[in-house]
């Protein structure tokens, strides 16, 4: 729902203007039969503009059960029926418009979004590439498009939609996201950073994508300090970002680390920067001594101490737990996490955690049931946590449970299709389907778009294109792919 809701404000308002009258909310709940379409317009407009889309609908709806070619009323029961997320009555309501309006720039505007909020994908960019035809000037159709573009790694294209714009007061902090994440996959990460860096500090603050685009961006640019000061400010706001943590423990080393404990008060003023500490030396742990493995659990138990059992805390230690091979101590923890008041996100972590920790102490009914509670509440989050999707897979794959297993990657990959480890996962799959040309796109799309730091998955892309290349007899393609794997380091840099 989150591409709907970033565009409703423009419909919302482009519907005020379209039916032009009073914006006083209606006092009654439901609408007398008797009441005249105009009446029942006005009224399903102010309840729009006010957010209330079950009776804005209503009223649209009563008015189209006796007209039904009132293209306001189509356009309204579009816009509401789409916040409430009944896409399919929004879909059909806003085709009728359309018919009725072709060249509304606004109804196609409209279309495209709920196409794209359903699924969609070839649909809607059909319906807002004609907005942007209509109305060049367009900024919502420009924005979903780029975000498709992103979405695809198509940066370029992302660059040619939004920078023409972005002189425009209407140019938001959503639009220079997206310009900027099109200027760091075109390779001008010094563009991308000019573009996103003055929004570091606003309030309320960017979302976490906004840092790790900027982070890495900085890191490629060769800007350490400015990375520094990117991932320290991100760190901080979100504590639970995997993501972003993982972009930063190329920067925060065990001097940052150390640096931090000297701000160090104790009093419950410590709790977010005792969980930082807790969670980089959980990562630099998994490869280093006892004694940082020690240090990182007291740091943590003294926040979950200071923070008077905060989930969030107590998240962390029983993540740290885990990732230390001690799971029958992470799960209670964990399961204490879960009845502190966590969101349903937090929730969603942790969850998975215990999933993990249930697996290693191979209980796997257990680790089934948590798994899958995890799956169900990330499903309703507004921004789905793929990582956490990808785990369940991963389970259920070791478990020989290959449908569901299938099913959960492709829900995964519909949540995030730029989530690289699960396209890496599909091209292995449509190898074993015998799909090869099919395995080569998703295998070049991970090849192109690994950063050079993930060694890892960089090297087994190119691995699995040699393969593919060679099963296809194209052979200069093979060719290239075997220098590549030739020349590339055996093990990524520190």
């Amino acid at each position: 729902m989150q591409a709907l809701k970033a565009a409703v404000t423009l419909c919302v308002a482009a519907f005020s203007m379209t039916v032009g009258h009073a914006q006083t909310a209606p006092r009654a709940a439901s609408a007398a039969p008797m009441s005249s379409p105009e009446s029942l317009l006005a009224e399903g407009q102010n309840y729009l503009a006010a957010g209330r889309y079950e009776e804005a609908a209503a009223r649209f709806r009563l008015v189209l059960t006796r007209r039904a070619d009132v293209p306001e009323a189509l356009f309204g029961l579009g816009i509401a029926a789409g916040q409430l997320g009944r896409l399919q009555e929004a879909r059909e309501a806003l085709e009728r418009y359309v018919r009725l309006q072709p060249s509304s720039a606004d109804g196609h505007c409209a279309l495209g979004i709920v196409l794209l909020t359903a699924g969609q994908r070839a649909g809607a960019r059909a319906e807002l590439e004609r907005v942007l035809r209509l109305e060049p000037q367009n900024l919502e159709a420009a924005k979903a498009l780029a975000h498709m573009a992103t979405a695809e790694y198509e940066g370029a294209r992302a660059v040619a939609l939004l920078k023409p714009l972005a002189a425009s007061p209407e140019f938001d902090d959503e639009a220079r996201r997206l310009l900027a994440a099109g200027y760091a996959q075109s390779g001008d990460d010094k563009a991308a950073i000019s573009t996103l860096g003055a929004v570091l500090d606003r309030q309320p603050p960017p979302p976490p994508d906004v840092f790790v685009l900027l982070a890495g961006s900085a890191l490629r640019a060769g800007d350490t300090a400015f990375a520094e000061r990117v991932c320290g400010r991100g760190l901080r706001l979100y504590l639970n970002s995997d993501e972003m943590e993982q972009r930063c423990l190329r920067v925060m080393s065990m001097s940052f680390v150390n640096g931090l404990e000297s701000t160090l008060r104790g009093t419950a003023e410590d709790v977010p920067t005792l969980i930082l500490m807790g969670r980089l030396l959980a990562e630099i742990a998994e490869v280093t001594d006892d004694a940082t493995r020690e240090r990182c659990i007291k740091l943590l138990k003294n926040a979950v101490a200071l923070g008077h059992s905060d989930s969030t805390a107590l998240y962390n230690l029983g993540r740290a737990l885990r990732m230390m091979a001690r799971p029958e101590e992470a799960v209670p923890v964990l399961k204490q996490a879960l009845s502190a008041h966590a969101s349903n996100e937090l929730q969603t972590l942790i969850w998975t955690q215990i999933g993990l920790a249930e697996q290693q102490l191979q209980h796997s009914a257990r680790a089934e049931d948590a798994f899958g509670r995890a799956f169900q509440i990330n499903r309703n989050l507004s921004r789905h946590l793929a990582a956490s999707g990808f785990e369940y897979y991963t389970f259920l794959m070791a478990a020989n449970k290959e449908r569901p297993a299938a099913e959960v990657l492709d829900e995964t990959l519909k949540w995030d299709p730029a989530f690289l480890p699960a396209r890496m996962k599909h091209a292995q799959l449509l190898v074993q389907a015998g799909l090869l040309p099919e395995a080569v796109q998703e295998a070049e799309f991970v090849a192109r778009n690994t950063d050079l730091a993930e060694h890892a998955m960089l090297r087994a892309a190119h691995m699995l294109l040699l393969q593919l290349y060679t099963r296809l007899g194209r052979k200069d393609e093979a060719t290239r792919q075997r220098t590549w794997l030739q020349n590339a380091p055996a093990t990524s840099e520190p």
